[in-house]
């Protein structure tokens, strides 16, 4: 079983996801609260995490700018942890694009719109 920090803003989601997470059997998730960059990736290194999912937003504590040094953190932390984010492409397609360029820079291993199914995102994640 893979352990998985899921630090997204919407409360509504991140149960949603925690939930679907949990019910796949292959992951054991734990929710961390957004924060500082170095709460989350210092919470993923304690638990000996394999993936951090968090969101991308304009919200505070979740902007590109504070992602992005959140995972130079953990790129330098724990190397071998996976980094994820999720986006909404629909209200925030500027942001979205900034997300697939952090992909294709490598300094993500994956991203996410949230209007992926739930079955989606869980093989997905399970595959990194």
């Amino acid at each position: 079983m893979r352990k998985i920090i899921v630090c997204i803003g919407n409360c509504l989601m991140s149960e949603a996801i925690m939930r679907m997470l949990k019910q796949s059997g292959e992951f054991e998730p734990v929710c961390v609260p957004a924060g500082d960059n170095e709460s989350v990736v210092k919470d993923a290194q304690s638990l000996s995490a394999d993936i951090i999912l968090t969101d991308v937003s304009y919200a505070s504590g979740a902007t590109i700018d504070i992602r992005m040094k959140e995972a130079g953190l953990a790129r330098r932390m724990i190397p071998d942890c996976r980094l994820a984010w999720l986006c909404d492409e629909n209200s925030m397609p500027d942001l979205a694009r900034e997300v697939a360029l952090a992909k294709r820079d490598g300094i993500i291993d994956a991203f996410f719109y949230s209007s992926v199914t739930d079955v989606y995102l869980a093989a997905s994640l399970m595959a990194l």
